[in-house]
């Protein structure tokens, strides 16, 4: 869009039209990958996948209660409700709620969907499969930032809901969740569809909830001639489609307002239960929003800080124990130094390890 943007307005002004070099093309990137899936890099996410796809393919057989219909599921039975959030609402998701925990939006929609799954579902743990945009640089000397293409990655994940926690802790904990994710969910597919080492006979996670957050489609259209067309642009899909989900959550910004589509099949679902849950999760969201903004500082969680390998738990003791006098801004490790430091003072208190002490005299007008 931004590249037909510039044209056009640099046609309309009767100058040269330039556009930014290309980068590697769809067919390059995919050949990359396909090497890339057994590289000693991916090698490393193999253990990881196989735990997340275990756990999240137990929770959505689970799931599968809530269906009264094992047919396969088709677009043309779905019907979609819309939730539609004021300018002032979605200012506050983007620009202040992040504040207190130095968040992402995901992090707090995804809060907002799992405290509503978790009273629809009456479990605290309910698998979705999430979706990003896939362009992750994870392949040197390979560049798609400018290249046309569906680079999607699907992935599954828990959604973990402690309904006794407050609702900071859910936050801190989904955050933590998403960061934990390595390279923002790609090697799935790449272990799951393409790796030669990857899982035979395996059960796969199929979870029947979906969440896509789109983002600000404003940021690329604000400073252009070009703007969102009134007029349908008509199926996207043919409506024997198989729809993988029953249940897809996405999410999207324009004209500086947040929108949440639910798309349910409505030979799975029936339709009043999707409206009480669709104004449980407006609901969940503004409550979120609001418990964000209302907080006075902003809150680290252990992805913030440097020091490696730190709990939520034993961050938060930490930072008890100096506030409310100061304000904890990092962690480091220690340098080798400092490790002997701590290790001769542990070891004898009164050792003079490490302690030096220098006397000077100074005679002369200062």
């Amino acid at each position: 869009l931004e590249d037909l943007s510039n044209a056009y307005e640099k046609a309309v002004r009767g100058e040269a039209i330039q556009l930014p070099t290309k980068t590697d093309s769809f067919r390059v990137w995919s050949e990359r990958l396909s090497a890339y899936a057994d590289s000693p890099e991916m090698e490393s996410e193999h253990v990881h996948w196989e735990q997340v796809n275990e756990l999240a393919a137990s929770e959505s057989l689970r799931l599968t209660e809530l269906l009264d219909s094992k047919k396969p599921l088709t677009i043309n039975n779905t019907a979609t409700l819309s939730l539609k959030f004021t300018k002032e609402e979605t200012d506050q998701l983007l620009k202040q709620a992040h504040r207190a925990y130095n968040t992402e939006v995901n992090d707090l929609l995804l809060t907002a969907l799992g405290m509503t799954l978790s009273t629809w579902t009456g479990s605290e743990q309910v698998a979705i499969l999430l979706e990003g945009h896939g362009r992750e640089d994870i392949m040197k000397d390979t560049d798609i930032t400018r290249t046309v293409g569906w680079f999607t990655s699907q992935y599954p994940i828990l959604l973990r809901i402690n309904g006794e926690d407050h609702i900071s802790r859910n936050i801190k904990r989904m955050k933590e969740m998403l960061r934990g994710i390595p390279h923002k969910g790609i090697g799935y597919g790449i272990w799951r569809y393409l790796s030669q080492n990857g899982p035979s006979g395996a059960t796969y996670a199929e979870p029947q909830i979906s969440f896509n957050y789109l983002g600000e489609f404003d940021q690329t259209l604000r400073h252009s001639e070009t703007h969102m067309s009134p007029y349908s642009s008509g199926a996207d899909v043919n409506e024997q489609t198989r729809m993988p989900c029953s249940l897809d959550v996405g999410g999207i910004v324009t004209d500086e307002m947040l929108e949440l589509d639910i798309r349910y099949n409505t030979k799975v679902l029936q339709g009043d239960n999707v409206i009480k849950l669709a104004r449980e999760l407006k609901q969940n969201v503004l409550e979120v929003i609001r418990h964000c903004v209302s907080r006075g500082r902003s809150e680290l969680t252990p992805s913030d800080v440097l020091l490696p390998g730190l709990s939520l738990e034993a961050l938060d003791r930490m930072v008890e124990q100096i506030q409310p006098d100061e304000e904890l801004e990092n962690m480091y490790p220690m340098t080798p130094m400092q490790k002997g430091m701590l290790f001769h003072n542990m070891l004898d208190s009164r050792s003079s390890a490490y302690v030096e002490q220098s006397t000077f005299e100074l005679k002369g007008t200062l």
